[in-house]
């Protein structure tokens, strides 16, 4: 595999943040898959990380996980922030 770097413009990491944050205070919450599977929250977080880690350790270029978990990082500090009465 050849190492490249390329530019990536998009608002996906902040979606997956706020997505994310919700996911971090509200984990019990019930959300629905294609307005028909209800699926609790906190499975699906494990999901959107764990699936944004596979694409970086497979090397996926089409989609860039390391932005999707830098939204993950930046929701984890919201949440911190939040639970401390920060904001």
């Amino acid at each position: 595999m050849i190492a490249t770097r390329e530019l990536a413009l998009g608002a996906s990491g902040a979606v997956n943040a706020i997505m994310l944050l919700d996911i971090f205070l509200f984990p019990k919450a019930t959300l629905y898959l294609d307005f028909f599977i209800p699926v609790p929250a906190i499975l699906l977080g494990i999901f959107f990380i764990g699936r944004d880690m596979l694409r970086i350790l497979e090397g996926d270029s089409r989609v860039s996980g390391s932005v999707h978990l830098g939204g993950a990082v930046v929701a984890a500090i919201a949440w911190a922030g939040v639970r401390k009465g920060r904001f």
